[in-house]
């Protein structure tokens, strides 16, 4: 994504929480009206009581791990938490690095239960906008990884946010000021089928651009993601898994850089990753001349299996964005 980038490291995540039933598309998410415009990574999955809708996943950067790692473990103690809706966010401050990220949950919280128990080991407090917000500190695990104070936000017991102040603060104006879901993200979003649950569009900077790369620059999702402008990805669960992407690169890429995207998506899931005899191909392959577009079908024990490998093997480790060299 240009010569002059700023990488950062993205992993993929799976979870699973205490279901509720919602819709499938984004665009009935809860959430998406709160996500600053501008951001270059947003990353959303919706939870379901069926069992064939456990697996879900995100393409996010390593704060953004750690900030959904960290609200687990501070809300656990709310023992009737529930989630209905995940969104990530990662956003540059000034065209550099992903410094800003923020976590976004819909779903049934106790705030006085969790904040109490925030108090008692020893978390300050200030107002912002007349909600009250805790100021959490790195947790012992991540110091030297996590960097500055982030702040723990939730209203009316049904929306928490979770993040740098900057992207809290954001998000916390647009609910002030009923916002509409940002033109650009919903546009984004559109092209993706309305049944997935599971999302990510990541965007380059026009005037700094991002570079997304993995533990390898021979891995596919590299190859991927080299060069593209935006990249969308969704995922549908059920019986058969399709995973859905679109991407859009400048014109000037030629028909072959395009063609070639569809290939190395296909190759995220060759048979190393999920035990297929031969790579799957790609379906509803779609061209354009600055985008292509198409998905992959797997079994669930396909899934599972690239699931497994890529939680065993197919993540980069946790290194700090300062470290990487621009366009690594």
């Amino acid at each position: 994504m240009g010569s002059r980038s700023h990488a950062v490291w993205f992993r993929l995540v799976f979870f699973s929480f205490a279901l509720l039933p919602c819709f499938a598309s984004p665009s009935n998410s809860k959430l998406l009206w709160l996500v600053p415009p501008g951001a270059q990574i947003v990353a959303g999955f919706e939870n379901y009581k069926d069992e064939h809708h456990h697996g879900q996943l995100l393409l996010t950067t390593r704060n953004n791990r750690l900030d959904l790692a960290d609200w687990q473990s501070i809300a656990g103690v709310d023992l009737r938490c529930s989630y209905q809706e995940v969104i990530e966010v990662a956003s540059s401050a000034q065209g550099g690095e992903l410094t800003e990220h923020l976590l976004l949950v819909a779903g049934k919280f106790d705030r006085e239960a969790i904040f109490r128990s925030l108090r008692g080991r020893g978390a300050k407090e200030t107002q912002y906008q007349g909600h009250t917000v805790v100021l959490l500190e790195p947790f012992t695990r991540e110091r030297g990884i996590m960097k500055g104070t982030r702040w723990l936000v939730i209203l009316d017991d049904s929306i928490a946010l979770f993040g740098t102040p900057p992207s809290v603060i954001a998000a916390m104006n647009r609910y002030a000021q009923h916002a509409d879901v940002d033109a650009v993200l919903r546009e984004r979003l559109t092209q993706l089928p309305v049944d997935v649950s599971s999302w990510n569009v990541l965007s380059s900077l026009a005037k700094a651009p991002t570079q997304y790369v993995a533990s390898r620059a021979s891995d596919p999702w590299a190859r991927v993601l080299a060069g593209a402008n935006v990249v969308m990805v969704g995922v549908r669960f059920g019986g058969k898994i399709r995973v859905h992407f679109a991407l859009h690169a400048n014109e000037n890429r030629g028909a072959e850089f395009f063609a070639q995207k569809a290939i190395s998506f296909a190759e995220v899931f060759a048979r190393e990753r999920t035990g297929i005899s031969r790579p799957p191909r790609m379906a509803g392959v779609e061209f354009g001349p600055d985008r292509v577009q198409g998905s992959i079908q797997l079994s669930r024990k396909q899934f599972d299996a690239w699931s497994e490998w890529t939680n065993n093997f197919g993540h980069p480790p946790a290194v700090p964005e300062r470290q990487i060299a621009a366009g690594q």
